[in-house]
């Protein structure tokens, strides 16, 4: 496989929510063949999300706008919602001061970096949805009110 490109990417993953809004990502760390570091890149059509609203337990993320105005959530009550702009660079600490969400509110499409210490087991947490991810080097789980649910 050639070298992973930033601007050239081949895609890990290309869906489409109910409402059409389209979101690839391609974990450019793993293709560069970084363990302890993660690197993904999302492409984010005009309502699509890169994730859930979430924090992250033990994770640090430093997050890099590419091109267009996504959306950051942070889940913190009044005035949780900021349009980025493009080059803005935003961190993201571990614990529920974290918390985050990327949305593209914007007509225009999106692309974020996302870049993160990668060590593993790693815990996850779902503001809106409740549920819990346990990442481990052998096997993502879900939660839901503390029982196993895949």
């Amino acid at each position: 496989m050639d070298a992973p490109n930033l601007f050239d990417p081949v895609w890990d993953f290309d869906g489409s929510r109910d409402d059409g809004a389209t979101t690839r990502a391609v974990r450019l760390g793993a293709q560069a063949g970084a363990e302890r570091l993660g690197a993904t890149l999302y492409e984010l059509e005009s309502g699509a999300m890169a994730s859930p609203l979430h924090f992250h337990h033990g994770a640090e993320e430093i997050l890099f706008v590419i091109a267009g105005e996504p959306t950051l959530r942070t889940g913190t009550g009044q005035d949780d919602e900021r349009t980025l702009a493009t080059g803005e660079v935003v961190s993201l600490p571990p614990g529920r001061e974290g918390t985050h969400q990327i949305v593209n509110r914007a007509a225009a499409p999106a692309r974020v970096l996302v870049c993160s210490t990668n060590d593993l087991p790693e815990v996850a947490e779902q503001v809106e949805t409740g549920l819990t991810v346990v990442l481990t080097s052998e096997y993502d789980r879900l939660y839901k009110d503390g029982i196993d649910i895949g």
